[in-house]
């Protein structure tokens, strides 16, 4: 956090298991915000010292539980399974513990913000997938070279790949599918689809270059925009 009330903490120690958190935070102060997108990799400690949780949409079932441990409960994952996992983006919940919630996984509406949200490179153009979800080029069900853990590593390896590879995924439509089904970017995907469309239409010869070139606009500080 950057604001002035919740001191800004860079450090690793948050998401290492072994470490003291007590050593970085002083949390009897009561006085941090933490802002995650993978729960389940928080310190222990920091977890147990958290009193308000606000969840939006999760679909890793160790987050899922590991929100379940911070309040103790341990019988209702199908239920909150179910209720994160369908959050829209204009909505999330308020875990049990506050009064608000009334002992309840309280699903809520939110209000639009009302600032401009910049959408940073860094966050999202380098975001590292977890195992599975990594792009794989290949060329008659051979793999060439590695895999695609991020939109920077799908960017380099795009230009090294033979035109043949770019064609068959193209044909398939494995860009866009990609993009949309693992970044739920369906701008994005949309817009790589219709690249893919050219060059099946054959207006499009050698797609590496338009592709890349939408991906490094789209994700260079760019406004947010509704998905």
């Amino acid at each position: 956090m950057s604001n002035s009330s919740f001191p800004e903490i860079r450090s690793q120690n948050v998401y290492e298991t072994g470490s003291n958190i007590r050593d970085l935070l002083d949390l009897d102060l009561g006085a941090y915000g933490v802002v995650t997108f993978r729960p389940s990799d928080l310190n222990p400690e920091l977890l147990k010292d958290i009193e308000v949780v606000v969840a939006k949409r999760l679909t890793r079932q160790e987050d899922i539980r590991a929100l379940m441990a911070m309040v103790g409960n341990k019988d209702a994952e199908p239920q909150w399974t179910a209720t994160l996992k369908a959050l829209t983006n204009s909505e999330a919940v308020l875990l049990p513990g506050r009064a608000e919630a009334e002992g309840k996984l309280r699903r809520f509406k939110l209000y639009p913000r009302l600032t401009q949200h910049v959408r940073h490179k860094t966050k999202y153009f380098d975001l590292q997938l977890e195992p599975g979800a990594e792009f794989v080029f290949t060329d008659h069900g051979r793999a060439l070279g590695p895999p695609a853990r991020s939109l920077k590593q799908f960017v380099f390896l795009l230009g090294s790949m033979p035109a043949t590879c770019l064609g068959d995924h193209a044909r398939r439509g494995d860009f866009s599918r990609w993009i949309g089904d693992v970044f739920h970017d369906h701008r994005l995907a949309s817009d790589v689809r219709k690249i893919e469309q050219q060059h099946c239409l054959g207006y499009l010869d050698d797609i590496r270059e338009s592709i890349a070139s939408l991906i490094q606009e789209r994700y260079s500080f760019l406004p947010d925009v509704a998905l």
